[in-house]
């Protein structure tokens, strides 16, 4: 008997493709589709949105002979990801919802929902066995590279799911659409927040008001007034729109006292270390720090790091070279050369 494997559909062409690898493979293939939110609720079009999204996944499923189902886990993902974004962004932290929608919506209770031997998606990553442990590594188009969004699998995770994607090139994934004659085939990739129409912060505002405050120096001057805290990131440089005789960029947000602070030395920007919380290993156990990265945003380079010790109920990790902009909310992802090893959220220092 074939061995079952339910590929997550989202109506583009990576996990369509995937299914294609897995079908000539001789899997018995099946496609699910997660139904996480109400578009129109939302504020989507009608022409755009989820439901246009699992209708291409339907699509994509008849023309390959394979049957589809949509699972909802709308519930889970309204607590687990919605509530959490907004409530970040009303602490003055910028979150990274996809990081976190992994290990606990798909891997979590979409995953749960399924009768399958292995679950599978579109992500562009390698996946090793070495010696019983489930190892993951860059993928092979580093350009496309997913690994930072799969920090928070475990081992249980990897050992059910499959990645066909992990050594093809883009340009080749989208060349098998085209010879299965998919219409997916020149669809676009898929946007971060994928629940939200447009602007975040528009999609911010129907959950809570914006206050306006303070716009201060770093030696504690006000100089100006914000709108909305949620308008900005650490580092960012542009839309604080005051006279100033040279650039400045946000250094800190402060929303206990719902002020900006901003600096116009880029230097104090650097950060030796930093704390992390939501710590997860993907081998169960912290690896040594030799040869160790980190990455603190998706698309920076990894930083080596010194080291890490423990800090009460977080970890401090020290760098061996300051980095800039350490931003609140966002995912600290670790490697050694091409292996992920795992990640955490990075928090203020207390």
């Amino acid at each position: 008997m074939k061995q079952t494997v339910t590929v997550a559909m989202s109506g583009g062409v990576d996990s369509s493709v995937a299914a294609i690898v897995l079908l000539e493979a001789g899997y018995d293939v099946r496609g699910a589709t997660m139904r996480h939110f109400d578009s129109t609720a939302m504020g989507f079009p009608p022409e755009d949105g989820l439901e246009q999204m699992i209708e291409q996944a339907r699509d994509v499923c008849r023309a390959l002979g394979i049957p589809h189902r949509v699972v909802d886990v709308q519930d889970d993902f309204r607590r687990e990801i919605i509530e959490y974004f907004v409530e970040e962004y009303r602490a003055g932290r910028t979150p990274n919802p996809c990081t976190r929608c992994n290990p606990r919506i798909k891997w979590g209770a979409f995953l749960q929902a399924l009768d399958t031997d292995f679950f599978a998606t579109g992500h562009y990553v390698n996946v090793r066995n070495e010696d019983g442990l489930y190892c993951v590594y860059r993928a092979e188009d580093r350009e496309r590279d997913q690994t930072y969004m799969l920090w928070g699998l475990t081992q249980e995770h990897l050992a059910r799911t499959l990645f066909p994607l992990d050594n093809l090139p883009k340009e080749t994934v989208r060349r098998i659409a085209r010879e299965n004659n998919l219409t997916v085939h020149d669809s676009p990739d898929s946007q971060e927040n994928c629940f939200i129409p447009g602007d975040y912060r528009l999609f911010l505002r129907q959950h809570f008001t914006e206050k306006p405050g303070d716009i201060v120096f770093h030696d504690g001057r006000k100089i100006g007034e914000h709108t909305g805290l949620s308008y900005y990131t650490i580092g960012q440089r542009r839309g604080m729109n005051l006279p100033w005789n040279a650039p400045l960029y946000v250094l800190e947000i402060d929303a206990k006292r719902n002020r900006l602070v901003v600096t116009d030395d880029p230097d104090r920007l650097l950060v030796e270390s930093f704390p992390i919380d939501e710590v997860n290993w993907l081998e169960g156990i912290r690896p040594a720090f030799d040869g160790m990265s980190v990455q603190i945003r998706y698309n920076s380079r990894p930083a080596p790091v010194k080291e890490i010790v423990e800090n009460g109920d977080r970890l401090e990790v020290r760098l061996e070279n300051p980095a800039r902009a350490i931003t609140p909310g966002q995912s600290a992802v670790f490697y050694r050369e091409a292996k992920l090893l795992g990640g955490g959220i990075i928090r203020r220092d207390q």
